[in-house]
């Protein structure tokens, strides 16, 4: 075979496995695999008024769009209410992620469970994905004398600023609650702590008290506090402890 002969042949097959390699790439479906739905409450533990907030994220690591048809997520138990989803997906570009939320309200004491369930179209191929995100539960304690929360203004800092973190705890019954003891682990190493005021370790019926922490922002990431306190109700002995909902500050 001449050699501009066989040149041009083997342009020619070196194309064709180009093309159909392209052609192969450019439609390849979305797979269940390429897509994940991940929720999480804020706090899993709650008392009787508190608004848990699920967040909710959408994973595309596909190579087309797909677009949602159906996306709802569903309770089981009757201790949260809930609320509308804030922001519905609908188109989710290739290797994007979609993130919304959903609120609750703790209604009555009991254990709810809550999953979502998600079906789309892949745009290009047409082909269907159907995913279930794993359940997460919440528990609603019959505790309505003690409360405790906890915040901070600062949701972002900077390395080198100061952050206060407050824990705000309070009684509503007609008994006082003695032997309080409040604990706010950082889960990450964002911060530092600096200092803190006193604990009162008793409070009046009607009364609420609060400890300030200062930190100092040291290391990009995030810095999220767990907060809980544990107090002793002076009628019984008995004890009790409450997690506030998870903080969390922002380092950059």
């Amino acid at each position: 075979m001449p050699a501009q002969i066989k040149s041009a042949v083997v342009t020619f097959f070196a194309t064709i496995f180009t093309l159909t390699l392209l052609f192969g790439i450019q439609f390849r479906p979305v797979r269940a695999a390429d897509v994940s739905v991940s929720i999480a409450f804020d706090q899993y533990v709650a008392t009787i008024g508190r608004t848990p907030r699920l967040a909710i994220s959408i994973s595309n690591l596909g190579p087309n769009p797909i677009r949602t048809t159906r996306f709802e997520c569903i309770k089981q138990g009757t201790s949260l209410s809930a609320s509308s989803i804030s922001q519905r997906p609908a188109v989710i570009a290739a290797n994007s992620t979609f993130t919304t939320e959903q609120y609750y309200r703790a209604v009555s004491p009991g254990i709810t469970q809550v999953h979502c369930e998600m079906d789309a179209v892949d745009t290009v191929t047409g082909e269907t994905i159907n995913i279930v995100a794993p359940t997460q539960t919440v528990e609603v304690l019959s505790e309505t004398r003690l409360y405790f929360n906890a915040y901070s203004a600062t949701r972002v800092a900077t390395v080198g600023q100061t952050v206060y973190l407050t824990a705000l705890y309070g009684n509503r019954g007609q008994t006082p609650f003695t032997n309080i003891s409040i604990s706010c682990p950082q889960l990450g190493r964002s911060l530092e702590f600096i200092s803190s005021t006193s604990v009162q370790t008793t409070i009046p019926p009607g009364q609420s008290r609060f400890v300030e922490y200062r930190l100092r922002a040291v290391r990009p990431g995030f810095g999220p506090f767990a907060c809980s306190i544990t107090a002793t109700d002076s009628t019984n002995g008995q004890q009790i402890t409450l997690p506030a909902p998870t903080v969390t500050i922002e380092v950059r």
